[in-house]
């Protein structure tokens, strides 16, 4: 579990507050960064309550591909980055 803090947003879902802005894709926010690992992606997120769009995005290209939830994104993670980086491919 993480010791993030978290906020209540406008639709009253509890989520993690964001590590701060996406350098390469203005208005969005990073939510989780895992570019360090061996195979590196950053989590990102536009928006507030059910307004909120959610993407994983690659770090070696800038890339993103939009996910409809946080959960949606483990199978394409077990597929490696090629499945949703199309310049990893």
């Amino acid at each position: 579990m993480s010791d993030r803090p978290t906020r209540v947003e406008s639709d009253g879902r509890k989520r993690v507050v964001p590590l701060g802005p996406c350098p390469w894709l203005p208005g969005w926010e990073i939510t989780h960064d895992h570019s360090d690992q061996r195979d590196p992606y950053v989590m990102i997120r536009q928006g507030e309550g059910s307004d909120t769009v959610n993407a994983i995005s690659c770090p070696i290209h800038d890339t993103h591909t939009i996910v409809p939830t946080m959960v949606d994104v483990r199978p394409l993670r077990r597929q490696g980055r090629a499945a949703w980086c199309s310049d990893c491919a």
